[in-house]
């Protein structure tokens, strides 16, 4: 069964791990970057979930390629997640930008 493999601050990774998901705790884009090469690199990994502050910086084309991969899925994270009233969320939330990846386009869903 392919594994989940969380990449993460360490303070993230100790949720992860609670959960019983593999966590690599990572504090900058570099170390995120070897720790996403290794689970691409292992055949038993299906899902690798990243936070998203430790891939800003990366080259655009560099990480298009990750989104794109089927195996293992590489799923970008917000690390701190803010609850907000409709009002003040922004229009291209996390729920928004999963559609987008996993659907090929932009669906606009009004509640």
């Amino acid at each position: 069964m392919p594994k989940v493999i969380a990449v993460a601050h360490s303070d993230l990774c100790l949720g992860f791990s609670l959960a019983g998901v593999e966590c690599v705790p990572c504090v900058n884009r570099d170390g995120a970057l070897e720790a996403i090469g290794n689970a691409i690199a292992s055949s038993d990994t299906g899902i690798v979930i990243v936070e998203e502050e430790l891939l800003e910086g990366t080259d655009p084309h560099l990480r298009r390629e990750f989104l794109k991969r089927a195996r293992p899925l590489i799923v970008p994270l917000p690390g701190a997640l803010i609850w907000k009233d409709t009002e003040e969320r922004p229009s291209d939330d996390l729920v928004a930008r999963l559609v987008r990846q996993a659907v090929g386009y932009r669906l606009n869903i009004k509640l």
